[in-house]
């Protein structure tokens, strides 16, 4: 049986990145059809030249073949935005989540008043 945890990565980046973007398209090409649709973006932010992308919750147990799966791909994804300059300094805002379903002891849900 497994339990259900959701993973998901979220990414901000700058459409000034050195390389320019990643070819988020064919990334999503390259994905077994089932998931294509969990890759999300770009999504170009009004100000300063920032792009966002996600890459949801495959909604898997854990320990199951589609969960590992899923999880490989998730971090094929994160991949694509690792550039850093000499200095260590990055565009990139790489941001792993884990959330809900059988994991929410661990991280309870903000209250209903959560304003942030």
């Amino acid at each position: 049986m497994g339990r259900i945890v959701h993973d998901a990565i979220v990414v901000t980046t700058s459409d000034i990145r050195p390389g320019g973007l990643p070819d988020i398209d064919a990334f999503r090409a390259s994905l077994p059809e089932s998931l294509r649709p969990l890759v999300v973006g770009p999504i170009p932010a009004p100000l300063n030249g920032y792009v966002s992308y996600a890459f949801l919750p495959d909604g898997s147990k854990e320990g199951w073949g589609a969960s590992d799966e899923g999880d490989t791909y998730r971090d094929q994804f994160a991949a694509l935005f690792n550039h850093r300059y000499d200095d260590g300094s990055t565009h990139d805002e790489v941001v792993a989540l884990r959330f809900g379903g059988d994991h929410r002891d661990e991280n309870p849900a903000p209250d209903a008043d959560y304003t942030h």
